[in-house]
């Protein structure tokens, strides 16, 4: 990395190596044209000199940047921060492993990549003197995962709650205002809110790899995504959200831990209040609440783009750039703490339940007796012909499936989801 001096301040030239050059790779390398003055006033010049791909025929938009599929040519550029936006967990575990194993500084918006191995990659990144950046890996728009590192009291709070997901965020919001969940998607493509493969954002899967990135900036690391309990939208109708707002709510995706002793987990739908803070925000716009009640952090901003996600992963690469080297890794509880809390959390927590029943012939009043003979008393219910939405008493997750396991028993089909309560935020 070689300085140079403009105007009377010092100035960095940064040379930056990208893996990957598909729809964020592209729009990192106009960032870097388009914000050559702001980064300039910052000390740095930054020049994205080549690109690994998996195909370099595939045709791209004129660019100055090399691009390789061999990943040789790629080492002999001489890069001085690495910039992974391949996505998925190989190549790219392999590729950033032995950059920081030269003591080159990554920044990644892989979110698949550090939810799976953000801490040994951490580990191996100060063994050999450099960091690992993904501030772009959960919230891209938002500055959340650099500032909790910073604050290991706000970050280990023992409670989160967020809306981490701009597509799915996009789609409900606009199911919400009639359109069908296909038409939706469709939408959300084309804005460039969603790939066309879209399985991560709609199986909530995406919103499980941030979530859990989260947990592990808390020292959390035995939590693995795929443990956390977990719902997409693809399943929610129309009347679903017709009945959560006749009972002054509306559906979320949403994502949730407790690490306390009557905690749990959630990653998917949720019924939101329309007092809830939650219930106010739209579109593609992110929120994450860490903490609990008036000692919460709150966080909020746009979700989805590659346009947004570039700008973070440039401010990454401004702070890999002039940041002293061996930056620490974040935390990591002992064992003795940390698999409780990875326990708790593969299930449900205990709290008010939202359900809708359809082909449900008997009457309100003995619905609602049913669910309280069933430990699952229902506090408000609203409904029409064999269609009934309610919501329920605070309860543990095991009285919620005992007493769904008993109305599906006499036919009635039920479908149920958490209340993401106003006073546990």
């Amino acid at each position: 990395m070689s300085v140079t001096e403009s105007s009377g301040v010092a100035v960095r030239n940064v040379r930056i190596g990208l893996l990957g050059f598909g729809g964020v790779g592209q729009a990192v390398a106009r960032a870097v044209e388009t914000s050559r003055r702001r980064m300039a006033e910052a000390g740095v010049d930054l020049h994205c000199v080549v690109a690994l791909v998996r195909d370099d025929t595939r045709p791209r938009e004129a660019s100055s940047v090399l691009l390789t599929s061999d990943v040789d040519v790629w080492r002999r550029q001489g890069v001085d921060v690495v910039v992974e936006v391949l996505g998925g967990i190989e190549p790219a575990r392999t590729l950033v492993a032995q950059a920081l194993a030269s003591g080159i500084p990554v920044v990644t918006a892989n979110k698949s990549l550090v939810a799976a191995y953000g801490p040994a990659l951490q580990a191996l990144a100060a063994e050999h003197g450099t960091s690992l950046y993904f501030e772009a890996s959960v919230l891209a728009g938002v500055p959340c995962v650099n500032t909790l590192a910073r604050r290991p009291l706000a970050s280990g709070a023992g409670a989160w709650a967020g809306i981490v997901n701009g597509t799915s965020h996009f789609i409900t919001t606009e199911m919400t205002r009639g359109r069908s969940f296909d038409d939706a998607l469709v939408d959300a493509v084309a804005r460039g809110y969603a790939e066309p493969s879209s399985d991560a954002d709609t199986s909530g899967r995406d919103a499980a790899e941030k979530l859990t990135i989260l947990l592990h900036l808390a020292g959390h690391a035995d939590v693995v995504a795929g443990e956390l309990p977990r719902r997409g939208i693809t399943d929610l109708q129309p009347w679903h959200l017709s009945l959560a707002h006749r009972l002054a709510g509306v559906i979320k995706p949403v994502a949730l831990a407790d690490t306390g002793t009557s905690g749990g987990a959630w990653v998917g739908p949720a019924f939101v209040p329309l007092s809830h803070p939650f219930a106010q925000v739209q579109g593609v716009t992110n929120i994450l609440s860490v903490g609990r009640g008036d000692t919460a952090v709150l966080f909020s901003g746009p979700g989805a783009g590659p346009a947004v996600t570039a700008a973070t992963v440039l401010d990454d690469v401004v702070e890999a750039a002039v940041a002293a080297p061996g930056r620490r890794a974040r935390p990591v509880l002992a064992p003795a703490s940390s698999h409780p809390v990875a326990d708790r959390l593969r299930t449900p927590r205990a709290g008010a339940w939202f359900l809708t029943l359809d082909r449900a012939t008997a009457s309100a009043g003995d619905v609602a007796e049913f669910l309280a003979a069933h430990h699952l008393p229902a506090v408000a219910m609203v409904g029409e012909g064999e269609r009934r939405g309610l919501v329920t008493a605070p309860a543990p997750f095991g009285s919620l499936a005992s007493a769904v396991d008993a109305l599906e028993a006499t036919g009635v089909v039920v479908a149920w989801w958490p209340v993401l309560e106003v006073n546990r935020v």
